[in-house]
């Protein structure tokens, strides 16, 4: 099972000491990116599962949620602390626009 954060308790968990996952290509990245959030492309995971701590929660985000949620099942498979961001980044960007 996935465990899925809105945009606010999303935050919520990266400023109780979670960490931001970005698995979107490093050009999406650079583009625009969470403050603090660290860069592994999905492609690139599995790779470097080695530079991932076990004993922080990763709230795990794309553009959509269709990659985060596919790298929340790679990591949950090897015991890390995930969280999902419910409809991904462009989601949070509509908000803002909204509001």
């Amino acid at each position: 099972m996935l465990e899925w954060l809105d945009q606010e308790a999303a935050e919520k968990a990266v400023a109780a000491g979670g960490q931001w996952l970005d698995v979107r290509l490093p050009s999406e990245f650079e583009a625009s990116h969470k403050d603090g959030a660290v860069n592994v492309p999905l492609y690139f995971l599995r790779l470097k599962l080695n530079t991932l701590d076990l004993e922080t929660r990763y709230v795990i985000c794309c553009d959509t949620g269709r990659r985060s949620s596919a790298a929340a099942f790679i990591l949950n498979e090897r015991d890390y602390q995930t969280a999902v961001l419910k409809g991904g980044l462009n989601q949070g960007e509509l908000k803002e626009a909204v509001d």
